[in-house]
């Protein structure tokens, strides 16, 4: 989805919207930066908080509801439950605004947070039925200077060592262990519980990113969008649904009952 001319002709103002873990957070974000963010973290308040964080944002910022040009929405992986208020009051706004929806992949915000890091892995998902996992390593510059082409996010230029995953944190460990990929760097709402479990096996080269680091940034979350925004990445608010990477619990419990009902 394209922006018109009126937006290119000024600056493009975002709204971000982070609830892909505990962490809830708003923020907003033009072309000097960020110019607000506001997070949360406590258990069981991401739909009753996430639209008072969105009017407290405006007022701080003095911006109108119509001033916004786009949402951007953490797409996933990440909590279930919270990937759909987020989406679902993008959605809502999105509707009510007429604007677009820029999905930032979860890890792509983790990615960017940990740029000064040489190999990243990410463990996303505390409930055993919702962990993913993927493992990325800085890419070489060229003579230019620059990683990949194609890479809009700039500073966050990574090698994609294994693609985002749904699995265990134990067969991830595992995968660790058997290559050479070790140190590594480990961020995501499960990083904590990952290096303890590596420890316990002792896996060493197993290393925690800084823990401000370990939960997507608000912020990030909406200079990325604004990179998206800017290159026609978006899509409407109809088809903005989040990227779970595998079933939830009750998925999975029904395809188990409909397997031995056959």
């Amino acid at each position: 989805m394209k922006q018109s001319g009126d937006t290119q002709a000024r600056e493009s103002r975002i709204l971000a919207i982070e609830t892909s873990t505990e962490l809830l957070g708003v923020a907003l974000v033009d072309s000097t930066g960020v110019r607000c963010e506001f997070r949360v973290i406590e258990p069981m308040i991401h739909s009753k908080m996430l639209l008072p964080l969105y009017i407290q944002a405006l007022e701080t910022v003095g911006w109108a509801p119509e001033d916004l040009d786009c949402l951007a929405v953490s797409a996933g992986p990440g909590s279930f439950t919270g990937l759909r208020i987020g989406f679902a009051i993008a959605q809502g706004l999105a509707f009510a605004l007429d604007k677009p929806i820029a999905k930032v992949p979860t890890f792509q915000v983790y990615l960017r947070q940990c740029s000064c890091y040489p190999r990243v892995g990410m463990v996303q998902g505390r409930a055993r039925s919702q962990t993913v996992c993927a493992l990325c390593e800085k890419a070489a510059l060229d003579r230019t200077g620059s990683g990949h082409s194609g890479d809009i996010f700039g500073m966050s230029r990574f090698n994609e060592i294994m693609p985002p995953t749904p699995m265990d944190s134990s067969r991830f460990l595992d995968y660790l262990g058997d290559t050479a990929s070790l140190p590594v760097w480990v961020t995501g709402d499960a990083a904590g519980q990952f290096a303890r479990m590596a420890d316990e096996a002792g896996i060493r080269g197993v290393r925690t990113v800084d823990s401000h680091l370990r939960l997507p940034s608000p912020g990030i979350l909406g200079l990325m969008g604004l990179e998206m925004f800017r290159e026609g990445k978006t899509v409407s608010a109809s088809s903005a649904l989040p990227d779970y990477y595998r079933e939830s619990q009750a998925e999975a419990v029904f395809a188990r009952k409909a397997k031995k009902g056959d």
